[in-house]
């Protein structure tokens, strides 16, 4: 039976099971963009991380998992720098305080450097336990002009709307084992990167919790495969699947808007719902294309 969750509201809005944190997700006027850390697999072992291991400085805005979009009718809220728009959490609630789901809707306004509303977006995050410690995070973004605006251009980019930053050590590029797979069985960056798929999965080496070695060369704790998942609703993309960005250096994110433009009329949204799952072991072991079929259905 999968255990039971609670979302305490604090300096950002913090889950727990029993009385470990397993997710939280962060907000507020020092944050230019909300975003989810950690995310927690079984074993209390983290499956994302903040910043490009090797390339903190220009990749800075890879926090774990993350909302924004690099052309928004020009505007850049995919970066965090002095030029990027800002993503404001005005209103938050909790929907759900404990149990196996918990979640919290937040009201945010996408604003540009200039400080004008080019969006307003509703934002409900869902987390769920399920058994065996692995952990799910349901995402649904609605986005619309404000009242008295005109349209609004999703450009043709890859980054955004979703971003997910993975453990250093779950990289393909560390060559400890790091694997991408997506759901039709192409492997890491060279087969899947811009292709089509249902989901996309990152899996690989995590050293156990525990202090690091004092002395370089001394042995590191063992380390446990596990993985990250993404799944895509068909509803995101009038084709019924998306690209994939997705690199061997530790990142993915489906790509709502590469090669087809997006507008948002007036009076009108743009609805995207994604789930991503820390599982145990690789994607097969873990029936990963199985529970992304069964989600997608829904």
């Amino acid at each position: 039976m999968a255990l039971r969750l609670e979302i305490v509201p604090q300096k950002a809005a913090v889950v727990k099971r029993e009385e470990s944190v397993v997710a939280a997700c962060w907000f507020g006027p020092f944050v230019q963009r909300p975003y989810v850390y950690p995310f927690v697999a079984p074993g209390g072992l983290e499956v994302t991380r903040l910043g490009h291991p090797l390339d903190p400085l220009s990749h800075s805005h890879h926090k774990s998992i993350w909302i924004g979009h690099h052309d928004v009718s020009g505007a850049n809220f995919w970066e965090e720098s002095a030029e990027a728009g800002r993503i404001e959490v005005r209103k938050t609630a909790v929907s759900a305080a404990s149990g196996v789901q918990v979640g919290a809707t937040f009201e945010c306004a996408w604003v540009e450097k200039g400080g004008r509303t080019l969006l307003e977006e509703k934002r409900t995050l869902i987390f769920v336990d399920l058994p065996g410690e692995e952990l799910a995070l349901e995402i649904e973004v609605e986005l619309a002009p404000p009242v008295g605006g005109g349209p609004v251009v999703l450009g043709d980019t890859p980054f955004g709307l979703l971003g997910i930053r993975v453990a250093r050590t779950m990289r393909v590029a560390e060559k400890l084992g790091g694997l991408i797979l997506n759901s039709g069985e192409a492997e890491n960056e060279s087969a899947c990167l811009w292709q089509h798929a249902l989901w996309c999965d990152y899996s690989g080496p995590v050293p156990s919790p525990g202090p690091l070695p004092e002395k370089a060369g001394e042995a590191v704790l063992p380390a446990v495969v596990v993985g990250v998942a993404c799944f895509d609703h068909p509803a995101n993309s009038p084709s019924g699947d998306t690209l994939w960005h997705v690199r061997d250096d530790g990142w993915m994110g489906p790509c709502i808007s590469k090669g087809q433009p997006r507008t948002i009329a007036p009076g009108t949204s743009l609805r995207a719902r994604y789930r991503i799952e820390a599982h145990r072991g690789r994607p097969g072991e873990a029936g990963v294309d199985g529970r992304a079929r069964k989600w997608r259905k829904g």
